[in-house]
């Protein structure tokens, strides 16, 4: 089966996306300011306190703290310009705002990646 993945795309599966994966800090420091909508998966390595702000993300998100188990610690929706919130996380998940994933994230407990 061909793989239609790009280098840097994982499979989220439990809820049917994909995402861009991210380790280099300094996209993790830019994000999705001043950028088009897409899904970011953030990987810091390790557990570790991580804050996300809004500033210069032009949309709504759903961002979701995920420990080194893959557990989900927090989700949240984020608005543009006017939010900001932290927690422990080794990922953090970022999805521009849709009501089926927010749905289907509210259900879920543990997040599988995929390559």
């Amino acid at each position: 089966m061909k793989n239609n993945l790009r280098n840097n795309e994982i499979k989220i599966i439990p809820l049917g996306i994909k995402a861009e994966y991210v380790s280099n800090i300094f996209m993790q420091l830019k994000g999705l300011m001043f950028s088009g909508k897409k899904n970011l998966l953030f990987d810091f390595k390790k557990e570790r306190t991580a804050g996300i702000h809004m500033l210069f993300v032009f949309f709504p998100l759903i961002v979701v703290w995920i420990d080194s188990e893959n557990k989900i610690k927090k989700i949240r929706i984020m608005k543009p310009f006017a939010s900001f919130a932290k927690g422990k996380a080794r990922y953090i998940l970022e999805i521009p705002y849709d009501a089926k994933i927010w749905n289907k994230l509210k259900r879920i407990r543990k997040l599988k990646f995929s390559v």
